[in-house]
């Protein structure tokens, strides 16, 4: 879920003049979007009638989400050339907490793959029976991927923080197949 701009958004506040600051903000916005994103997905499965197939097999709701990722995966595919920085992103060097807590919950909350892995992951919860709050381990997960480059920063110090460039740089490069992966990934889980 966070391969891409979600990522390097925690890679540039580790190097801002706040970087602990600005990483808890962030991820206190990257908690409260996951949530508030899963509740939203879930409650949407339950109100539409989204229910788990009656035999075995994947259901006509794993097809669309399934042909919704393949598109996410086009789409990644072909971008993969064009993969650069967005200027809002290199001013992350002077973000304040405020601002590094609206983007964690924003992108979050409202990017595409995001929003598929979330639909993904409602949709399962539905099949299985289980609640929303079976849905904690994509929260967790979201939250300790987004978490790296602080922590890094904080175990690590000065060799973290001379990494983090060069990090960058190659998600800034490779990103795409990151994603692609992942995509990939949850088109498998759907259809099996």
């Amino acid at each position: 879920m966070v391969m891409g701009p979600q990522i390097l958004t925690a890679i540039f506040l580790v190097t801002s003049k706040q970087p602990v600051r600005n990483s808890i903000a962030m991820l206190i916005g990257v908690v409260a979007a996951a949530s508030v994103s899963l509740l939203i997905w879930y409650g949407l499965s339950a109100a539409l009638g989204i229910s788990p197939p009656s035999g075995s097999g994947p259901s006509t709701t794993d097809f669309v989400v399934a042909g919704l990722l393949a598109l996410a995966a086009i789409h990644t595919f072909r971008g993969r050339g064009t993969a650069s920085v967005p200027k809002w992103m290199t001013a992350l060097q002077e973000a304040e907490p405020k601002r590094a807590l609206t983007l964690g919950f924003l992108l979050i909350l409202l990017m595409p793959t995001d929003i598929v892995a979330i639909i993904s992951t409602s949709h399962w919860l539905h099949n299985n029976d289980l609640n929303v709050g079976h849905g904690w381990p994509i929260v967790a997960a979201t939250t300790l991927l987004m978490a790296l480059p602080i922590l890094g920063y904080l175990l690590l110090g000065r060799r973290a923080r001379d990494a983090m460039p060069r990090i960058r740089d190659w998600l800034t490069g490779n990103s795409w197949l990151v994603n692609l992966v992942v995509i990939v990934y949850f088109i498998f889980q759907l259809l099996k």
